[in-house]
């Protein structure tokens, strides 16, 4: 029995005429004679009869048409996105020597599966990240008074405060990995850290040093970096090309036995799959030909001063010491030796790290045998089919996959062709359907048909989709990965997305032919940018000229889009889009705007805003309950999605008025009064109300309700932070342990 056909409109003659009956008070109210009697509804029901015509000719057009026509629109369906991560592996037992993982090596999460995108040999070690803080505060003042003590006992002291105040005195903080349903906030290395970045490589628990360092040896390492994604905006200027194509890090290794009296390193040549200062990145380190080393004949204080690496004296793991990474910015030279990066945020850095996708490979899938007929089809046995994955083989020839067979030139013999042509040897193509899995051969008159008997044989991925998206930890050794080795992943994965149904697609229709696939009007940015593939954007704010470094000045030829994901597992209420969000958007709409148009694609800029009310609840009805309402109201009202009056948002360059958020309260079922209500933001309480210019939304970052009594105050419900100290320019030293 046939599928029934999909129904594009339901309305009925009767629907019809009704519709056109309720618009004529609109149109026409001067026509009043609405009785079968009357000429005008005669014109109306034939008119209805013809739309019903059209309507049931219109829900019989076959899917494969409707496919075709979006092709001819230049609209095919948009493939399912597939997720990408990266996995740190860690060899815990077995000989003191590399196990190399091939290509293709499986993992999974559950019933979701990896790959291993590239091969890698994962070496013998262990790494942890750390960095060298400043001590501020007490701590300062401790180590000050420590390190004075111990000049006062010097043969000559040195006198007054000088020597003190060239000192840094830091503390080693190891890098913390992003938790469970976070990025990871990252640290600066250029602000937050002293000097860089610091990974120490251990030996493995009962191996010798000096083994495990001459495994190490012709060896590559790879690097995993993942920055912090917390960036605010990008932008694309007139004749940009590409908005970030440097690369600023230097990667380094103690050198010991360098000459000279301060310490030396050895630059190490590292290939890197992607810029690790905005994206995540493997980094392939050649270790070079000769053993790895570290200083280990040091004074007791003189491990982690200057520009040695970090103390360890409180790690255990120091007597297994390998030695150090260090990955700093570099300095030689200007800004523009940076590519004028000046900054660089990291949330997790790791060795023996590879990339993964959520893909299946299939080496070689037999399908049907060719019977010379036009119009041939095959299905392949799984979807969704990643369409550049696609080799496909035709008694042991590749045939090529193309968009449109209408294209494709007419096989040998056809037409008259009475001898192969060139373009006849073009005829062996295909098109594929990535959701089905369907692939279509040619008539002969447009593209070639298998012949009787072939033999079709197609190799592929398949994966994809939004069940890609995996939280930290999720992934676990699966098939090709050997035992003794472990896999994790320590930042959750990113990229996977629905594919494109057949009604999504038609509903594109009407944008892509109002603005032809154009940025121009403000209109067609908001569309375009609704529309990027892969992200799920749910608010887009569109600001002609407008920067968003001085949204106040007027700025021809700018255009900033204000975009805000649609769900963010950071910070739910508050959604910010990361920088892969951002950089998807960039990418997706800087192909189409002018050529003297300037892009930023921007996140909101949030407005921290404390409430406090006190309420008194209508006798006989639940507190507890009455409490919650209140509070999700308000957090509604206040909300960047769903805010404001109209519920679709929070306005920008609207004030947030205590008023109209005493209003949302009172107006929850429960509340008989308001007895008090306290609004702040970080500078102190809004008496009348807290304007917002630009990109600014606001963002409850506090909310307390009370029944009968006082409301909380502001200041202890703002918990106000402690301001971060400066760096000073000095030699940085360690602070001394407690236990020595």
């Amino acid at each position: 029995m046939p599928l029934p056909p999909p129904e594009i409109d339901t309305r009925t003659w009767r629907e019809l005429m009704d519709e056109a009956l309720r618009r004529n008070a609109v149109h026409t109210p001067e026509w009043t004679n609405l009785s079968d009697a009357d000429p005008g509804v005669t014109l109306l029901q034939l008119f209805a009869f013809m739309s019903e015509s059209i309507i049931y000719r219109t829900n019989n057009i076959p899917e494969r048409n409707r496919r075709a026509f979006l092709r001819l629109l230049g609209l095919g369906l948009r493939p399912a996105g597939v997720a990408r991560g990266l996995v740190a592996f860690e060899k815990s037992g077995g000989p003191v020597e590399a196990d190399m993982l091939s290509q293709g090596a499986g993992l999974a999460a559950g019933d979701v599966p990896f790959l291993l995108t590239g091969g890698l040999d994962v070496l013998p070690v262990s790494a942890t990240a750390f960095y060298k803080r400043s001590l501020t505060g007490d701590a300062l003042a401790e180590a000050r008074a420590a390190y004075g003590a111990l000049y006062a006992s010097f043969a000559t002291p040195p006198t007054g405060d000088a020597a003190l105040n060239a000192l840094t005195f830091y503390e080693t903080v190891p890098l913390e990995s992003p938790r469970p349903g976070e990025t990871g906030q990252g640290i600066d290395i250029g602000a937050d850290a002293i000097d860089g970045l610091w990974i120490a490589l251990f030996a493995r628990r009962n191996t010798e040093v000096a083994d495990a360092r001459s495994a190490l040896v012709g060896k590559t390492l790879n690097l995993g970096i993942m920055p912090a994604l917390d960036e605010t905006g990008l932008a694309h200027l007139p004749g940009e090309t590409s908005p970030e194509n440097f690369q600023a890090l230097v990667i380094e290794t103690p050198n010991p036995d360098a000459p000279g009296t301060t310490p030396s390193y050895r630059p190490l040549t590292a290939a890197p799959d992607a810029n690790p200062l905005i994206a995540p990145a493997l980094l392939a380190l050649n270790l070079g030909d000769t053993p790895l080393q570290t200083w280990d004949n040091l004074e007791p204080l003189e491990p982690g001063t200057g520009a040695y690496p970090p103390d360890l004296e409180d790690d255990p793991r120091a007597d297994r010491l390998i030695t150090w990474l260090r990955v700093r910015l570099r300095s030689d030279g200007d800004a523009a030796a940076g590519g004028g990066q000046v900054t660089f945020k990291v949330s997790w850095a790791g060795i023996n790290a590879g990339r993964v996708e959520n893909r299946v490979s299939v080496p070689a899938e037999l399908l049907r045998q060719g019977n010379g007929q036009p119009d041939q089809t095959a299905t392949l046995a799984n979807t969704p089919v990643i369409p550049d994955s696609l080799v496909l083989r035709v008694n042991g020839a590749i045939w090529n996959r193309i968009d449109d067979l209408l294209a494709a030139p007419a096989e040998a013999g056809a037409r008259g062709q009475s001898s192969p042509t060139a373009d006849s040897e073009n005829a062996h193509v295909f098109t594929l359907d990535p959701a089905t899995g369907e692939i279509m051969f040619g008539d002969g008159l447009h593209g070639a048909r298998p012949p009787r008997g072939a033999v079709i044989v197609a190799s592929y991925d398949f994966g994809g989709g939004p069940s890609g998206q995996v939280g930290i930890g999720a992934l676990k050794p699966g098939a090709g990965i050997p035992a003794g080795v472990r896999a994790t992943n320590p930042v959750p994965t990113w990229g996977g997305s629905a594919a494109e149904t057949l009604a999504q697609a038609e509903r594109r229709v009407p944008t892509v032919l109002a603005n032809r696939d154009r940025l121009v009007t403000e209109t067609d940015f908001a569309i375009i940018a609704k529309g990027t593939p892969g992200v799920d954007i749910g608010r887009v704010d569109v600001l002609p000229l407008v920067r968003p470094a001085d949204p106040s000045l007027n700025a021809p030829g700018a255009v900033t889009v204000m975009v805000i994901p649609q769900n963010d597992p950071r910070t739910p209420e508050a959604p910010l889009p990361d920088r892969l969000f951002l950089q998807a958007v960039c990418e997706h709409m800087a192909p189409r705007r002018l050529i003297t148009s300037e892009l930023h694609v921007h996140g909101p800029v949030y407005v921290d805003i404390w409430v406090s009310v006190a309420i008194e609840v209508t006798p006989g009805r639940d507190t507890p309950t009455v409490r919650n309402a209140v509070t999700a109201a308000i957090k509604e009202f206040l909300s960047a999605l769903k805010g404001g009056f109209a519920g679709n948002g929070w306005p920008l360059e609207t004030a947030v008025d205590p008023a109209e958020i005493l209003v949302q309260a009172a107006q929850v079922d429960g509340v008989r009064r308001i007895d008090q209500l306290l609004v702040g933001d970080s500078s102190g309480p809004i008496t009348t109300s807290r304007s917002l210019t630009g990109l600014e939304l606001p963002r409850l970052a506090g909310v307390s309700v009370v029944a009968g009594g006082d409301p909380v105050p502001l200041e202890e419900l703002q918990g106000l932070a402690p301001a971060i100290g400066t760096t000073p320019a000095a030699t940085p030293v360690p602070a001394i342990p407690e236990e020595c």
